[in-house]
């Protein structure tokens, strides 16, 4: 699923908001801020930490977007993390080469080169290419804010806005029809920005009202134009408690939510759906058309804050509040035998045994590399990010305990390279029966006498 929730809740992985790399701060700061829209002339800005880039034969490092005035740029707002993203790579690369010296793409990311430059080498092991990347970028992303990936930016040679587009959008017909005298039109991407912060309380002090003094907050929405989509729980502070939300996410999100007590995650593959509504809580649309689902109610927004004395309590008073709120559905946690995509031994040998030393965890969408650590440190990536929309679900069946030394190169939401990796340490990944937790989510037949 290419949900562009999916994009966001990836800024905070479900239930681990505050393990993200601190460079996501400054993507979700900058896209509270205003921007140039289409139309506009773009300011004259200085560009740092530049890659892979020639002009008039001389290769820089830095230079003014100036620079490429006479020419269509397109700029590609990326990260490492976002799939669709790392597809369009070979889609612009390609399109370079058609129209050479008329255009220049230049992929842009708020991420750190040392973040960034692994895993395009890994890339290029799957096909090569030639594109430049501006690293570590703050400017860019002040210029033109957004809240969802990919995000293109089509500057004339001009200097002038001329588009503001999803990935579809960019095509050689497209790109042809920009190059004309006359220009074109492109679908426009509606990415409207409100401010909004997950460690504030939702509709109040900015976020739609005033709020001071806040002991005690409770609200469900639906969707919200212009808000992040997104699953979040803020650290526990000692004077302002704790914050729970889910912004414009279907119903099923509210409810992985609420059962996620003690770090549970219940992706698509872990909950079931018994409902005569299941239609209105689960699609495969993404974009914008995504965004009208949501908007046509199916879309839902939730934020709980509870102040530090019964914090320790959230769980039990989201379950209460999903029992209140929507009367019409039982949801409850339950063990079943299930088809599961299951990490087992396959051989005797302990492979797999740490030598000691420093803990390391290093995990990207082409390896990962545990020293001193814990299969679990893997299984958690697996299961709530890699491999979220696998049909099975994912599940540690090896029953080690021992700490591990670990390193792979794979796609890690490919099974079968996965699988061919994993084979020098015995590991592979199989489909077994096993009894695991799934998330139910059922018609409550009692609902009709609980009307008024």
């Amino acid at each position: 699923m290419k949900h562009k929730i999916c994009f966001l809740a990836l800024l905070c992985l479900f239930l681990a908001a505050n393990a993200q790399e601190p460079q996501l701060k400054i993507y979700a700061e900058n896209i509270t801020k205003g921007g140039i829209s289409i139309g506009d002339k773009v300011p004259g800005v200085h560009l740092s930490n530049v890659r892979n880039l020639k002009l008039h034969g001389k290769p820089v490092t830095e230079l003014n977007l100036s620079a490429f005035s006479g020419k269509l740029l397109i700029l590609d707002f990326w990260a490492t993390w976002c799939a669709p993203c790392r597809q369009m790579v070979p889609v612009m690369d390609s399109l370079q080469k058609v129209f050479g010296d008329r255009i220049q793409f230049l992929p842009v990311t708020y991420q750190r080169q040392e973040v960034v430059a692994p895993v395009l080498a890994q890339m290029r092991r799957d096909r090569s290419f030639n594109l430049p990347e501006v690293t570590g970028d703050v400017l860019l992303h002040d210029l033109f804010p957004h809240r969802s990936l990919p995000h293109f930016v089509w500057i004339d040679g001009r200097g002038t806005v001329v588009a503001i587009t999803e990935e579809q959008e960019v095509t050689a017909d497209n790109i042809r029809k920009l190059l004309l005298a006359d220009g074109g039109i492109l679908k426009e991407k509606r990415d409207t920005v409100v401010a909004y912060h997950p460690g504030r309380p939702l509709l109040i002090a900015g976020n739609g009202g005033e709020g001071k003094q806040l002991v005690y907050h409770a609200v469900l929405s639906g969707f919200l134009p212009g808000v992040a989509g997104g699953v979040s729980i803020t650290p526990l502070d000692s004077l302002r408690g704790q914050t729970f939300g889910v912004r414009n996410a279907p119903f099923p999100w509210l409810c992985r939510l609420t059962f996620g007590e003690g770090g549970r995650v219940f992706p698509r593959s872990r909950t079931l759906l018994r409902s005569v509504d299941s239609a209105k809580m689960d699609t495969r649309l993404s974009g914008d058309v995504y965004n009208q689902w949501l908007a046509s109610g199916n879309g839902w927004s939730y934020e709980l804050v509870l102040p530090p004395a019964l914090a320790k309590d959230g769980f039990a008073w989201m379950q209460e509040d999903l029992r209140r709120l929507f009367p019409a559905y039982l949801v409850r946690v339950e063990r079943q035998q299930a088809r599961c995509l299951a990490l087992v031994r396959t051989t005797g040998e302990d492979r797999l045994k740490s030598a000691g030393g420093e803990l390391l965890v290093e995990i990207s969408p082409y390896a990962a590399k545990l020293h001193n650590a814990h299969l679990s440190q893997l299984m958690m990536r697996l299961e709530r990010q890699y491999l979220q929309n696998a049909a099975l679900p994912v599940i540690d069946a090896t029953h080690y305990t021992g700490r591990v030394d670990l390193d792979i190169e794979a796609k890690l939401w490919d099974v079968a390279s996965l699988n061919g990796a994993l084979e020098a340490y015995g590991l592979a990944l199989k489909e077994q029966s096993a009894e695991v937790e799934m998330l139910v989510i059922r018609d409550n037949p009692d609902y009709k006498n609980l009307k008024p």
